[in-house]
């Protein structure tokens, strides 16, 4: 019957320590001005381009600003990064997009020059 209060004792020594942990984590400010600055930087060019993956990142930040408000320093940490992540996927795609459609004109133009070039020699 020694193993009963050892136990018990462990227990709340743990239960103690994880409390104490959770209290001591603090306030992920840095990381959520990141993913505040970095999805509106996205929103310009991503709105249009990969309104899905922005809209995530938003959802996230949202989350993580919900978080913040509870305490939960810990998942507001996570939500933060998360969304900053998913921020820059949505500003990456959309600039993808955008370098596409531009390459897409360059080669038009090239071809134009072409046929131009290729009617002048004959």
């Amino acid at each position: 019957m020694a193993e009963k209060p050892a136990l018990k004792r462990a227990a709340a020594a743990a239960l103690a320590a994880g409390l104490a942990a959770c209290a001591s984590v603090p306030p992920p400010q840095a990381q959520l001005a990141a993913a505040r600055a970095t999805v509106s930087q996205a929103q310009a060019v991503a709105a249009r381009e990969a309104p899905f993956e922005l809209s995530t990142a938003q959802a996230k930040l949202a989350r993580a600003e919900q978080a913040m408000k509870r305490d939960d320093y810990v998942n507001a940490r996570i939500y933060a990064e998360q969304a900053e992540v998913d921020a820059k996927y949505a500003w990456t795609l959309a600039e993808s997009a955008r370098t596409q459609r531009a390459a897409a004109e360059i080669g038009k133009s090239i071809n134009a020059l072409r046929q131009e070039l290729h009617r002048r020699s004959q």
